[in-house]
């Protein structure tokens, strides 16, 4: 069986259609969205997440490969040069010090977060499965957002406390209805 991504139509935009088969029958109807809605979770509904499906939609359509997406999403991530690297790996507290020092962080951040999970959810989209390296962004992004982000808003924004319960519980599904990526992209020591 050949390969054959499914890539949006520039004229429709998201549509079951074009996308593969697997991923169709794992998203809820929110996920079809390209804006930012009170319907549900939409992933490539922010600017960040659609930007980052159509970075990899090219990036696809220019012949490059499905092991390279990682890169792909890297690369944009660091263009934006938004959030500092190192932020992914601190704590709870460095976070929210960060997150505290400038009004427009929270938003940097949740547009980092947004990408990673679309980067996860575009790959599936795209090719039926995702690279183990986006599965593990999109799932730190998630964690982040749980239990980092959700915590400040409740506590410096007065948000909700169930302010992202839906994207968490909607991406985690579709996630986890992913199928394994092809033997060559799984990684021996989760075998």
């Amino acid at each position: 069986m050949s390969y054959r991504p499914y890539l949006d139509d520039p004229d429709e935009g998201l549509s079951p259609t074009t996308s593969h088969p697997a991923y169709v029958a794992a998203v809820p109807a929110s996920f079809w969205s390209e804006d930012d809605s009170d319907d549900g979770p939409a992933p490539f509904g922010s600017d960040d997440g659609n930007d980052t499906l159509r970075a990899m939609e090219e990036h696809i359509a220019d012949g490059l490969g499905d092991e390279h997406l990682p890169g792909c999403l890297a690369d944009l991530i660091a263009d934006w040069d938004l959030v500092p690297e190192d932020l992914w790996e601190s704590d709870a507290e460095e976070i929210a010090a960060w997150l505290d020092s400038e009004q427009v962080h929270v938003r940097y951040l949740r547009g980092e977060i947004d990408a990673y999970i679309a980067g996860a959810l575009a790959q599936f989209k795209i090719s039926g499965w995702i690279h183990p390296l986006l599965r593990f962004w999109a799932e730190r992004a998630l964690t982040l957002l749980e239990h980092v982000l959700t915590p400040w808003e409740v506590d410096r924004l007065d948000a909700a406390p169930d302010v992202h319960a839906e994207l968490l519980a909607a991406t985690r599904a579709v996630l986890e209805a992913a199928p394994e990526p092809p033997a060559e992209f799984q990684l021996e020591e989760y075998a």
